[in-house]
């Protein structure tokens, strides 16, 4: 493939937290003249089997992608898989496993706040029906619902208020999820380290990003909308030292938030992404 061709690898469709369809993911990648994506939710592949069937027909390429939840330090990393077998059944087993465990954070948020508010319960919750097509996730619509928030981000600050973190959600670490990735035949990316490792002090990111990538951890998403230039000239300077897998992602969410489809507009010949596109 072309070179000066785009690449947008971290796209969410409405299968997790997007607003997106695959469909209008597809469409509205070419009209910002993306050559290769990636569906990247949040650890589901549906979105992007639907993705990879439409650009089959295509000139635009497409990539196997999940971006899985993990946990270190107590905090919530995210791993982006790539290039694994999409029938892999034990990968696929261990995808469901994190999936629930990711929306657990969520019934146990409204199991806390049952106590305080008459109309909401875990039955309620349970039966209530998540429109996918408004982004987020499913008790964020619920609190909306209940006129307990004015949109769906504001919904997210009974979390903290109610001590409801994803550090105590029991997902996997970085290392076992590089394990998993690269028996299904997949290469692991960390996601956004700039947005997950503290980067008022450059030299300690860069030590704190090379101990991670040390688990196991076959890339970074070096370039991402909020890196600022020094975060980007950290990533990439690890990843040409040691060449490793070098992606770009818009983490669009569609209306949901983050960026446009395309951002920040990197071409493949400024990645580095191996045997990943065929």
């Amino acid at each position: 493939m072309d070179g000066n061709t785009f690449a947008d690898l971290h796209i969410h469709s409405c299968f997790s937290d997007g607003t997106m369809t695959p469909e209008e993911i597809f469409d509205a990648a070419r009209e910002s003249g993306i050559g290769v994506i990636a569906v990247a939710d949040h650890d589901v592949i549906e979105g992007n089997a639907r993705v990879r069937a439409l650009c089959a027909g295509s000139d635009m390429g497409c990539v196997s992608a999940v971006e899985i939840d993990a946990l270190h330090n107590g905090s919530n990393f995210h791993i982006l898989a790539y290039g694994f077998e999409m029938n892999d059944c034990g990968f696929i087993s261990f995808l469901s496993h994190v999936r629930f465990m990711l929306d657990e954070i969520t019934v146990r948020l409204v199991e806390a706040m049952a106590p305080d508010y008459a109309d909401i319960s875990l039955a309620d919750y349970f039966d209530f029906v998540h429109d996918t097509r408004l982004g987020g996730w499913k008790a964020l619509s619920y609190i909306a619902a209940k006129g307990l928030s004015v949109n769906l981000k504001d919904g997210m600050k009974y979390y903290p208020m109610y001590g409801i973190t994803s550090g105590a959600a029991g997902f996997p670490s970085i290392a076992s999820i590089a394990i998993r990735v690269k028996r299904a035949g997949g290469r692991s990316v960390l996601a956004h380290p700039g947005e997950l490792i503290d980067t008022s002090n450059i030299n300690a990111f860069k030590s704190e990003l090379t101990a991670i990538v040390a688990m196991g951890i076959d890339g970074v998403e070096c370039y991402y909308p909020s890196h600022s230039p020094e975060v980007t000239a950290a990533c990439l300077d690890l990843c040409v030292r040691d060449d490793l897998i070098i992606t770009a992602g818009s983490d669009c969410h569609g209306a949901f938030g983050g960026g446009k489809i395309g951002e920040p507009f990197i071409k493949l010949c400024e990645l580095n992404l191996k045997d990943l596109i065929p």
